[in-house]
């Protein structure tokens, strides 16, 4: 644990996506390949930071936002920053089918509103109106596709750093 932590800070203070390979892999290890999101409270507790750090340094900013509403309560003033930073559009379509927070899609659909994309703003919209979206569906079931979203966008992040 001791060389984990002091690995992670010698990290966090230069090697971006060395830091992000070796927070995925730990939290992956643990969780059984992101598999079991209940189980991560710990790691993203001890993570969070240098995890979000990292990932805004290299400019990944589609994943600063989702990172940000794992955490309870969700952090949504960085998430939206995050969410208004987005330059390019390398991996939306990967990222925004897995969005289980209404309040982040809904300030996507304003971003992309005010910078006049409405081919992505149409896409957002339509992701909103799936049955799993919906808010007054029961707790469980609601509680059940947020934890498939939360586990598929970490997977899906761990891919895409650790391919690179």
């Amino acid at each position: 644990k001791q060389w984990y932590q002091r690995r992670v800070r010698e990290m966090s203070l230069g090697d971006n996506e060395a830091t992000i390979k070796l927070l995925l892999c730990s939290g992956a290890l643990i969780s059984d390949g992101f598999s079991d999101i209940t189980v991560l409270d710990r790691w993203l507790e001890s993570s969070f930071y240098n995890l979000v750090k990292a990932c805004m340094n290299l400019g990944a900013h589609i994943e600063v936002s989702l990172l940000c509403c794992l955490k309870s309560p969700p952090e949504y003033g960085t998430s939206f920053q995050a969410l208004k930073r987005i330059v390019q559009y390398d991996h939306l379509h990967l990222y925004y089918p897995l969005f289980w927070d209404v309040n982040l899609l809904e300030c996507a659909i304003a971003q992309h509103h005010k910078k006049g994309d409405t081919l992505l703003r149409d896409f957002v919209i339509g992701l909103m109106r799936r049955p799993e979206m919906n808010e007054n569906n029961h707790p469980d079931l609601v509680a059940r596709s947020q934890n498939s979203k939360k586990c598929a966008f970490l997977r899906t992040m761990f891919q895409k750093f650790l391919s690179s």
